[in-house]
């Protein structure tokens, strides 16, 4: 019998060809390219749903609940909406400073000197 023109003989295993090996790894590389991709978008989706953005810290914002001057005394303290209310007795006179609770930052200030 012979070959008949375009026939593969029966010892030759399509899957050792190069272009089956190539096919192969260009289908693989994509599944992980897309494996990738999707995480992507869920951890995107989930930053954007639970808002865990990187908050720039009360030290760099200026002025904070911790920075007193020295010799001075939180005489009240009240918390009103979302913002504590501290009357602070200094060396100057009295002091009022409104704080935001989110971030700590000073909203407002008022200072009565003596």
């Amino acid at each position: 019998m012979s070959n008949v023109s375009g026939t593969v003989p029966a010892n030759d295993d399509p899957r050792n060809s190069a272009s089956y090996r190539a096919a192969r790894a260009l289908a693989i590389g994509l599944g992980v390219l897309m494996v990738l991709m999707f995480l992507v978008v869920v951890v995107t989706l989930m930053t954007r749903v639970f808002g865990h953005s990187a908050a720039p810290s009360v030290a760099s914002e200026g002025s904070a609940i911790d920075q007193l001057p020295a010799g001075s005394r939180i005489t009240d303290m009240r918390t009103d909406s979302g913002h504590l209310v501290l009357r602070i007795r200094t060396d100057q006179g009295e002091e009022i400073r409104i704080i935001d609770d989110a971030s700590g930052r000073v909203v407002s200030r008022i200072v009565a000197p003596k």
